[in-house]
């Protein structure tokens, strides 16, 4: 079979690859309690954390600041 591949879970803090996340600082599509950062973003180990202003969907209501995070978070 061509294309073989490992279906193995592998940790982020395992790759050499540098890593961001984009926190938009009004999204509500989650209880308090339960925000997307830290919570999730803390799985990645060491990371760009870029935040803006903005809600759930913010590449309909501000699309250049969203690309403008978007190059900021890969500037490495």
């Amino acid at each position: 079979m061509a294309g073989q591949y490992s279906n193995r879970y592998v940790p982020c803090k395992s790759h050499s690859i540098s890593r961001a996340a984009i926190n938009c600082t009004e999204d509500t599509s989650l209880p308090h309690s339960m925000t997307w950062h830290p919570r999730l973003s803390e799985k990645l180990g060491l990371f760009r954390l870029i935040q803006i202003p903005g809600g759930h969907e913010v590449c309909f209501t501000a699309p250049d600041r969203l690309a403008q995070a978007i190059m900021d978070a890969g500037r490495d």
